[in-house]
């Protein structure tokens, strides 16, 4: 073998090397996607991939490997050399189309056709209206926005900063939030939000998310705090969603870092590693054809970094930002009749029902056949025959298997979960994102803004009075209050839709609130009222006049103004209790949801009665009753029927089961709604 033979074998076998390091599953997981997937791409290729030797081949390997149906693309500069620019050199490689125009950088890469062009800013925004092969078609933008004062080197910087003015550097140290409004603004100008087909809105953000800020993740990261960042939580109050947070909503586990995979040092210090590369979803309220999209999956590239020590001409990624691969299902919705043209009442049923333990052994009930088996197909069983519109769960724990289920027998569900307590919320409609326990909902007829609750189960006032009884303790029904007060979550519930119910919106806060409601605890049920606690050993029955702060606070807020701290002269809308706005009568229909009877020695349960004790006194405490898990809705929701669904025979039950699979009974809510006349 002569040198020259020698030297081009090791020349072609460095070329193979690059292709293979490139292409290989280590760098990107290069599953095909399935017929109704959509795959996108959402990256910044540095300078058009020019600081890396032949980054424009190595990007074109990437793009071909992961199969995307869009690259929304930033930065698609000139490739050096004789060729055009990095997405129009793209689109001749891979045979596809591409919508640059007059923009500086951006640019929508695609083998889909392209229905129409968009334009909004040269360096800000462009967008094109895309068909795929089945004729469904959907909106995507491509942008970007400013890059200066990065929120967290700011913070690494300066890490005496408060608050404000950290968050000043999103709209006086750079113009990150004007931008991302002047977006919105355009979005909403030329039709896009409410456009009969999905909109996707991906790039560089340059700025991390509120969902990614969170209590958990300033523990672990050194330079964040728990803050509303302003540019993300712009985007999800106009409706759009962060997809890769709906796949992965635990920004612990799954960081999803695109920032930076090539630069780890910034000024001699450690890079402020945020996910700032974000694809956001809108879908719309009345779709075209039915179809939807709902994110399934997602990942970022590269998978594992290279050596820092790697010069950068010498990458195999040729971008210092991390790419983002969605993965989005095309659904089609049943239609459903809109009845708001002709004014005529729109019927939406919702469902309350904490399933405990997400379903899983074991059950509520020591002496039900259910009890050491998995309770998902009886929790799916009561949810289909409710025929409910709308399921706030709770327990779900993120186990999709009650989920999957319902979805089997009507693909139209959706889901989403991950709620602050294990919540998760159904729909037979699109659900967006609010904040992480509420959400809006398409319905046809208009949106429907719903919040999750599952208040923590202590203190719990009426353990607490039960306990006083048994010590002897005279009732003070101030220091019960005190002692039962759950904190700021009453505020943060109410916090989180007041912006709707002052827009307008139809409103429903339900779920387990772990707490009374005051008007439950009156004095004619005082009085008349049913036995709170079985097997009551005092004498005395469990029963006060009790002020219960959290039902207090729902259905007359304005005697919270101070604590809720919303702006001076804010309305302070309030809601009705709809088992109680239809079944008024306290004596005669306690509508007691906590808790079914169960027998003596079911696990992790109490006794519910002295049955088998020695004595009541040996026997306590034992279980107390109440009406704890309740559907609110704002004025323009009419409830017509509320009915509790639970333990077959027992006075509280309106529909019963042999047996109920939770230790909660269930909530069903019938409400009227008239969105002709709400608009």
């Amino acid at each position: 073998m002569n040198h020259m033979t020698f030297t081009v074998l090791i020349r072609w076998a460095m070329a193979l090397c690059v292709l293979v390091l490139v292409t290989s599953p280590s760098a990107a997981p290069a599953e095909e996607p399935a017929e109704d997937t959509l795959r996108v791409l959402v990256w910044n290729v540095l300078h058009g991939a020019n600081d890396v030797e032949q980054g424009a081949e190595k990007a074109l390997a990437i793009i071909r490997d992961v199969q995307p149906d869009v690259v929304l693309m930033q930065e698609s500069y000139d490739i050096d050399g004789d060729r055009p620019k990095l997405g129009a050199w793209l689109a001749q490689e891979l045979g596809w189309r591409q919508w640059q125009g007059e923009s500086a950088h951006l640019c929508v890469l695609t083998p889909l056709e392209i229905e129409a062009e968009f334009f909004h800013h040269v360096w800000h925004g462009i967008g094109a209206k895309l068909t795929d092969q089945k004729g469904r078609t959907f909106i995507a933008w491509s942008i970007w926005i400013d890059w200066r004062a990065y929120i967290t080197e700011e913070l690494r910087d300066n890490p005496d900063m408060s608050d404000e003015e950290l968050l000043a550097a999103e709209h006086e140290r750079s113009s990150r939030l004007p931008q991302a409004k002047a977006i919105i603004a355009h979005l909403d100008e030329v039709g896009h939000s409410s456009a009969d087909v999905p909109v996707l809105v991906g790039g560089d953000w340059n700025t991390p998310s509120h969902l990614d800020w969170t209590e958990d993740t300033a523990r672990i990261y050194k330079h964040r705090r728990p803050l509303p960042l302003p540019v993300s939580t712009a985007m999800q109050a106009a409706g759009y969603t962060d997809t890769f947070r709906v796949v992965h909503p635990n920004p612990v586990q799954r960081p999803g870092l695109t920032w930076s995979p090539m630069f780890r040092h910034s000024e001699g210090k450690d890079t402020g590693f945020e996910r700032i590369d974000r694809l956001y979803l809108k879908n719309p309220e009345r779709p075209e054809g039915g179809w939807v999209l709902q994110p399934t999956g997602g990942y970022v590239l590269p998978v594992t970094w290279e050596d820092d020590a790697i010069a950068i001409e010498n990458r195999q990624f040729p971008s210092d930002h991390g790419a983002v691969v969605m993965d989005l299902e095309w659904r089609q919705q049943k239609p459903a009749p809109a009845k708001a043209a002709q004014g005529e009442a729109t019927t939406l049923k919702v469902l309350a029902f904490n399933i405990l333990r997400s379903g899983n052994a074991p059950g509520p009930n020591g002496d039900s056949a259910l009890y050491q088996a998995p309770r998902h197909a009886a929790i799916a069983e009561v949810i289909r025959d409710t025929e409910a519109d709308i399921v706030l769960v709770q327990e779900e724990y993120r186990d999709d298997r009650v989920f999957k289920l319902l979805q089997a027998s009507d693909p139209a569900w959706q889901r989403r979960d991950n709620g602050t307590r294990g919540q998760a919320t159904y729909a037979r409609y699109p659900i967006t994102a609010m904040d992480r326990d509420t959400s809006r909902i398409a319905h046809p007829d208009g949106p429907i803004v719903v919040h999750n609750v599952h208040w923590k189960p202590s203190p719990y006032g009426p353990s607490i009075i039960q306990e006083r009884m048994l010590e002897g303790t005279a009732i003070d029904v101030d220091e019960i209050l005190s002692a039962s007060d759950k904190g700021d979550i009453y505020m943060k519930t109410y916090r989180s839709v007041h912006p709707s119910l002052a827009e307008g919106l139809p409103v429903i806060v339900g779920g387990d609130f772990n707490e009374p409601s005051h008007l439950d605890w009156t004095t004619r049920a005082a009085n008349d009222g049913a036995a709170r606690w079985v097997d009551n050993p005092t004498g005395t029955p469990l029963t006060r006049v009790v002020p219960w702060k959290g039902s207090s606070m729902l259905l007359g807020p304005e005697a919270f103004r101070e604590e809720l701290d919303l702006p001076t002269g804010a309305e302070l809308i309030p809601l009705v209790d709809a088992f109680r706005a239809v079944r008024p009568d306290v004596v005669t229909d306690p509508g007691f949801t906590w808790t079914p009877y169960y027998v003596g020695g079911t696990e992790g349960r109490r006794r519910w009665s002295a049955d088998g004790a020695e004595s009541v006194q040996a026997a306590q405490p034992t279980a107390t009753l109440d009406r704890i898990d309740m559907i609110y809705t704002s004025a323009d929701l009419t409830p017509v029927r509320v009915h509790v669904l639970g333990d077959e025979g027992d006075p509280n039950t309106d529909q019963g089961y042999s047996d109920w699979p939770s230790d909660h009974r269930a909530v069903l809510a019938i409400v009227e709604w008239h969105p002709a006349a709400a608009r």
